[in-house]
């Protein structure tokens, strides 16, 4: 049955930069589908079944209909082995102005499709309105030729994107004279932000591969558009999003947590490999007795520190799921210690994907030593869960600033210092050997008592995490803050 033309219908480029930022965006489709919406996710090949997988349990009625189209990402033109379509996949920091040239391309090729699709046109279905992530500073012109709005979405939350709005109009990281001299940010009134220049987001770095050019096009990109998508909820960054809206002058739209929207509760028998794996061997563990370590997608640490973490994780007294990325490529020396200090039924390391969600909503898992990446924050604030933080890079250790001092869910590991990654001006993924470690074993493992506490420092974050939970999930329910902003961005389209 053909839908009525005046159904509003949601074009969606998610940033294929990370998994980060493409998981968050397909769910915002799943959530606008399940209101009624149109939507088509536009990505690239390599990213396509992910995005599929996210979406294929949707039956189209009473939903609205989703489609995810692949269009060619122009790798090899761009100078680019084929399939580097995400950054995690890029050889060298050498490859970034690259793949940023081919996102240029990925773009046009993206606005010939929107604009004269044969199945868009057959199905009545021209865009309604374009949200896009945050380096596809293209999407603005496509809006613009299609006369629709053009929302941005930065995967960030509302209280990092108003830090950074901040920084960007009073500028007080420019008077600061070493990058270890605190900035202050005083966005969120009652609350104190200071960081250190060395641990402002890329925007405000000297030195980035993306090149001063793309980050003045990110820019503008932010200032022109007509609205910014944000997965948190209203009630979550105390008054972040309204104070956002003030200070841009934009439609601010909270629809999260969007990793509710899918239940955590999977069946282990229909998982297959290591998600399966880490689920049996959750089974087997005591309730609130766990520590998960994982720090992203993109989120990898220098051999030296890795080592200093896995002594922390192999002699601390609780059981531990560490997901570690490019535990592979790490030094033989490296790999042969790993394979002999852990116990699997002591320390249970993940080398590959592990179900995130699913992992912090099981009742075996007490604590959660994360990056601060916004995805993984709001993850863990779905669950319930209290936090320790080891901020890497990009707005994290914003982030931490909120999750420690304002939500007062997470103890701080103390980390001052960035690591090296892909967009920075270091060697990729900060596996020089010569960088220096940071944090010792010993300081892991006195956080690590601090986050598993049973006393009342460690009850009551416990206690404002479970809060935050509550609010979390009504934001969603009918009739709740997140629930609401979402009907009335598609109510906004209807003509």
């Amino acid at each position: 049955m053909e839908r009525a033309a005046a159904e509003p219908h949601f074009v969606l480029v998610p940033w294929q930069g990370t998994i980060s930022h493409i998981i968050p965006m397909t769910d915002i489709g799943r959530l606008l589908a399940c209101h009624g919406a149109a939507v088509t996710i536009i990505t690239t090949p390599a990213n396509a079944p992910l995005v599929q997988s996210r979406v294929e349990d949707l039956a189209t009625p009473p939903h609205g209909a989703i489609t995810v189209t692949a269009i060619p990402f122009p790798a090899a033109e761009a100078g680019l082995p084929d399939g580097c379509e995400r950054l995690d996949l890029l050889r060298s920091p050498g490859d970034v102005p690259r793949f940023f040239a081919a996102n240029k391309q990925f773009g046009e090729a993206v606005a010939r499709y929107c604009r004269g699709s044969e199945a868009m046109l057959r199905l009545r279905r021209r865009p309604s309105c374009v949200v896009a992530g945050m380096c596809h500073s293209w999407a603005l012109g496509l809006g613009r030729e299609l006369g629709v709005p053009c929302y941005v979405f930065h995967g960030f939350g509302a209280f990092a994107l108003l830090c950074i709005e901040y920084l960007y109009k009073h500028r007080p990281h420019e008077a600061v004279s070493s990058a270890d001299e605190l900035v202050n940010i005083p966005a969120l009134p009652a609350f104190e932000c200071r960081v250190s220049r060395s641990q402002l987001p890329p925007h405000f770095a000297p030195s980035t591969t993306m090149g001063c050019g793309t980050m003045q096009e990110i820019r503008e990109f932010d200032v022109a558009v007509d609205g910014v998508v944000v997965n948190s909820f209203d009630e979550l960054e105390h008054g972040s999003c309204a104070l956002l809206a003030e200070a841009t002058g934009k439609n601010v739209v909270a629809v999260g947590p969007v990793s509710l929207f899918r239940s955590p509760h999977v069946d282990p028998q229909a998982m297959t490999g290591d998600a399966r794996r880490v689920m049996e061997w959750l089974d087997t563990k005591e309730s609130k007795s766990v520590v998960y370590v994982s720090f992203g997608s993109a989120g990898c640490m220098p051999p030296a520190q890795v080592m200093q973490l896995g002594m922390a994780l192999a002699s601390c007294r609780w059981p531990v799921v560490w997901v570690v990325k490019g535990a592979d490529s790490m030094p033989d020396d490296v790999k042969k210690w790993f394979r002999e200090s852990f116990d699997s039924n002591k320390c249970l390391v993940v080398r590959g994907w592990a179900p995130q969600v699913a992992i912090l909503a099981h009742r075996a898992v007490g604590g959660f030593l994360t990056h601060c990446g916004w995805g993984s924050t709001l993850e863990a604030i779905a669950a319930g869960m209290p936090v320790a933080t080891w901020p890497l890079f990009a707005e994290q250790f914003l982030n931490e600033r909120l999750i420690v001092d304002v939500l007062g869910v997470g103890v701080s590991v103390g980390v001052t210092k960035p690591t090296e990654n892909v967009l920075s001006a270091g060697k990729l993924n900060g596996s020089r050997a010569d960088i220096e470690v940071e944090v010792g074993m010993e300081q892991v493992m006195k956080t690590l008592e601090r986050l598993m506490d049973e006393g009342d420092e460690g009850e009551q974050r416990r206690r404002k995490a479970q809060e935050l939970k509550t609010k979390a999930n009504r934001a969603l329910e009918k009739g709740g803050s997140s629930y609401m902003n979402l009907e009335k961005l598609i109510q906004s389209l209807v003509s």
